[in-house]
């Protein structure tokens, strides 16, 4: 037996060479090995060091990368993108900003895929540093809506009441300012709630394109809106003193006449206006317009305020104006007679008299001689001259500062020429006597 299994020796292992051989052959025309590839996301690792050197870095291409690897066909299936781990390793950041891409397989799936067929395209991935930036912002407020009619809106407390944003230079250089909206459309009581913060540029557009490449400390900011009963109440100022000599204080005007104040309902109810005195209103001495500026929050009755800020302070113009002089002329026969007897005629040794009237332009402006209500008193007058008085009844914004003098003939009936000739009146403006 054991001489034929010895017989052809070299001719039986040729032959079993040759099977194994064929069997491989057959293994490798059923079961190929093909070529494949994955999308895989490329991760970036050692952040940490471009951070202690103060930098940030953009990608400059694709966050993918295709990997390449052989596998045979019936096991491609087997094999995911999720077996992939690409990454870079920013530890071997250089100048050029070229990375290389490092892609390793899971260890179960290292039978399957050789490690030395894996390929990766693009083999490096381009980045671009720049100063990493941190900036405080404070927070600012913008409501939405209207509350309702009768409520003014308090406090606004935000909690916290600012944010740190970090990212690169440039991008923290185009936030102007940062804030939250609050909706109180219709509100009758406080309004709580949270909110997240919004970018805002220098014309106070919303950039919702930062919020992926800059991070914020905080994404959700709390906020309690206070929402008051309110009252208006009507501003009286209190001025005093006087203007210098030919000037007039014509009034004055502010850019709001009331102000809403909030407090408890029988307080408001005994309230209803707010006076406002201040040496700031005082105008002694004044040649022009003043112009002051008052906080009313300090002439608020006590356990009251104001409600919202925009009515804290005030503009006020106390108006000064010149005064100047016009001359109304009067033809003395026709004025009014006081005291006037029947049996006497009267006659003038002038026909007319000038009135000088001192006042504001436009009101002189409008004035004419019947404003000025003359009237001739000759009341006791005997025959003969007396020099002729004129009494004037103007408006308080008016004074007659004088007129030309003239006399007055006192003659018994037929002794002279009569005085029924008609009248006019013509005037004439002269500027202000120093």
């Amino acid at each position: 037996m054991k001489e034929k299994l010895l017989n052809n020796l070299g001719l039986k292992l040729s032959s079993l060479v040759l099977a194994f051989a064929v069997w491989m052959a057959v293994v490798n025309i059923s079961n190929p090995i093909i070529d494949d590839s994955q999308i895989v996301p490329v991760e970036a690792r050692n952040e940490d060091v471009l951070e202690a050197a103060n930098l940030t870095y953009e990608n400059m291409g694709k966050d993918t990368v295709t990997v390449s690897y052989q596998v045979r066909t019936r096991d491609r299936s087997l094999v995911r993108a999720s077996d992939f781990h690409a990454y870079v390793d920013l530890k071997d950041y250089n100048v050029t900003g070229a990375i290389p891409i490092t892609v390793e397989i899971n260890k179960d799936k290292e039978n399957l895929v050789k490690s030395d067929t894996i390929t990766a395209k693009p083999m490096v991935m381009r980045i671009r540093t720049e100063e990493l930036q941190r900036k405080k912002f404070d927070l600012r407020v913008q409501t939405k809506g209207k509350q309702e009619d009768g409520y003014e809106l308090g406090m606004i407390t935000l909690s916290p009441d600012y944010v740190t944003v970090e990212g690169p230079e440039s991008q923290i250089g185009q936030i102007n300012h940062m804030g939250i909206e609050i909706d109180v459309d219709n509100a009758n009581a406080d309004v709580r709630g949270v909110a997240n913060p919004v970018f805002y540029d220098a014309n106070g557009n919303k950039m919702p394109e930062l919020e992926n490449k800059v991070t914020v400390n905080r994404h959700e900011i709390e906020y309690t809106v206070s929402v008051l009963k309110a009252k208006n109440l009507t501003i009286n100022f209190e001025v005093s003193g006087d203007v210098a000599k030919g000037y007039r204080y014509t009034g004055l005007e502010s850019n709001f006449k009331s102000v809403p104040v909030v407090g408890t309902n029988s307080l408001l109810a005994s309230l209803t206006s707010l006076s406002v005195s201040s040496d700031k209103l005082n105008i002694d001495g004044a040649t022009s317009d003043k112009v002051v500026q008052l906080d009313l929050s300090q002439y608020l009755p006590p356990n009251t305020s104001i409600a919202g800020d925009d009515y804290k302070n005030v503009t006020v113009k106390l108006k000064v104006e010149p005064l100047t002089t016009r001359v109304l002329t009067l033809k003395l026969k026709n004025l009014d007679k006081k005291g006037a007897e029947a049996d006497y005629d009267y006659s003038f040794d002038k026909e007319t008299s000038d009135v000088t009237v001192k006042g504001l332009r436009a009101d002189l402006d409008a004035l004419t001689e019947a404003n000025l209500n003359a009237v001739l008193d000759v009341t006791d007058q005997e025959a003969g001259s007396h020099p002729g008085m004129v009494t004037f009844e103007v408006s308080g914004g008016f004074e007659v500062v004088g007129y030309t003098p003239f006399n007055v003939t006192v003659a018994h009936k037929n002794s002279g020429p009569g005085t029924d000739e008609s009248t006019t009146a013509t005037s004439a403006e002269v500027p202000e006597s120093q």
